[in-house]
């Protein structure tokens, strides 16, 4: 599968050998599951992915076609990403929203 296909690709899935609590047994972990399962909106879900490809390149190997060896594409988006969550951040507190 091209890995840049718009579907899930290689580099979004981990599988954890060795989870951290105790007895549980090793399963696989896919990005976009755990941004659902988070409810996470589209700053935390961009960044995070920024933040996931980042890794899985640099640890893993796995990394989307034409990725550049640097990360500073996902750091850029990651930085870009995190200001947005700032400026959320100020409105819900300028609005009283807590979320």
């Amino acid at each position: 599968m091209t890995e840049y296909s718009g579907r899930s690709v290689s580099y979004y899935t981990v599988f954890i050998k060795s989870p951290t609590t105790p007895a549980k047994c090793p399963y696989s972990a896919e990005c976009n599951d755990i941004i659902e399962a988070l409810g996470m909106n589209y700053a935390e879900g961009n960044a995070f992915k920024a933040i996931w490809r980042r890794a899985a390149q640099r640890t893993l190997g796995k990394a989307k076609v034409g990725a550049k060896p640097d990360g500073l594409y996902d750091a850029e988006k990651v930085a870009f990403f995190g200001e947005r969550l700032v400026e959320q951040s100020k409105q819900f507190k300028e609005q009283g929203v807590i979320k």
